[in-house]
């Protein structure tokens, strides 16, 4: 169960590094209450939105990253 716990924090951080990331006092209140206040189906709830919504997050930067680079080659071709 520590593992979980410790996986899950490490996790939060994780993606709270990144720039698209929620804030840090959005990550405190959600550790905090994970810590103190959810049972396992909670915890298991939370990890699962933050992992969903890390991820689409970073798709759509992949996204938006080949859409310039398309952008890029279309205009070099054009000239």
């Amino acid at each position: 169960m520590s593992f979980i716990r410790t996986l899950i924090i490490l996790s939060m951080f994780f993606y709270c590094s990144f720039s698209f990331a929620r804030s840090n006092e959005y990550y405190q209140t959600v550790v905090t209450h994970m810590l103190t206040q959810c049972n396992t189906d909670c915890k298991r709830s939370i990890f699962e939105q933050e992992i969903n919504s890390a991820f689409i997050n970073l798709l759509e930067a992949v996204l938006r990253q080949l859409q310039w680079e398309l952008s890029e080659l279309k205009k070099e071709k054009s000239q």
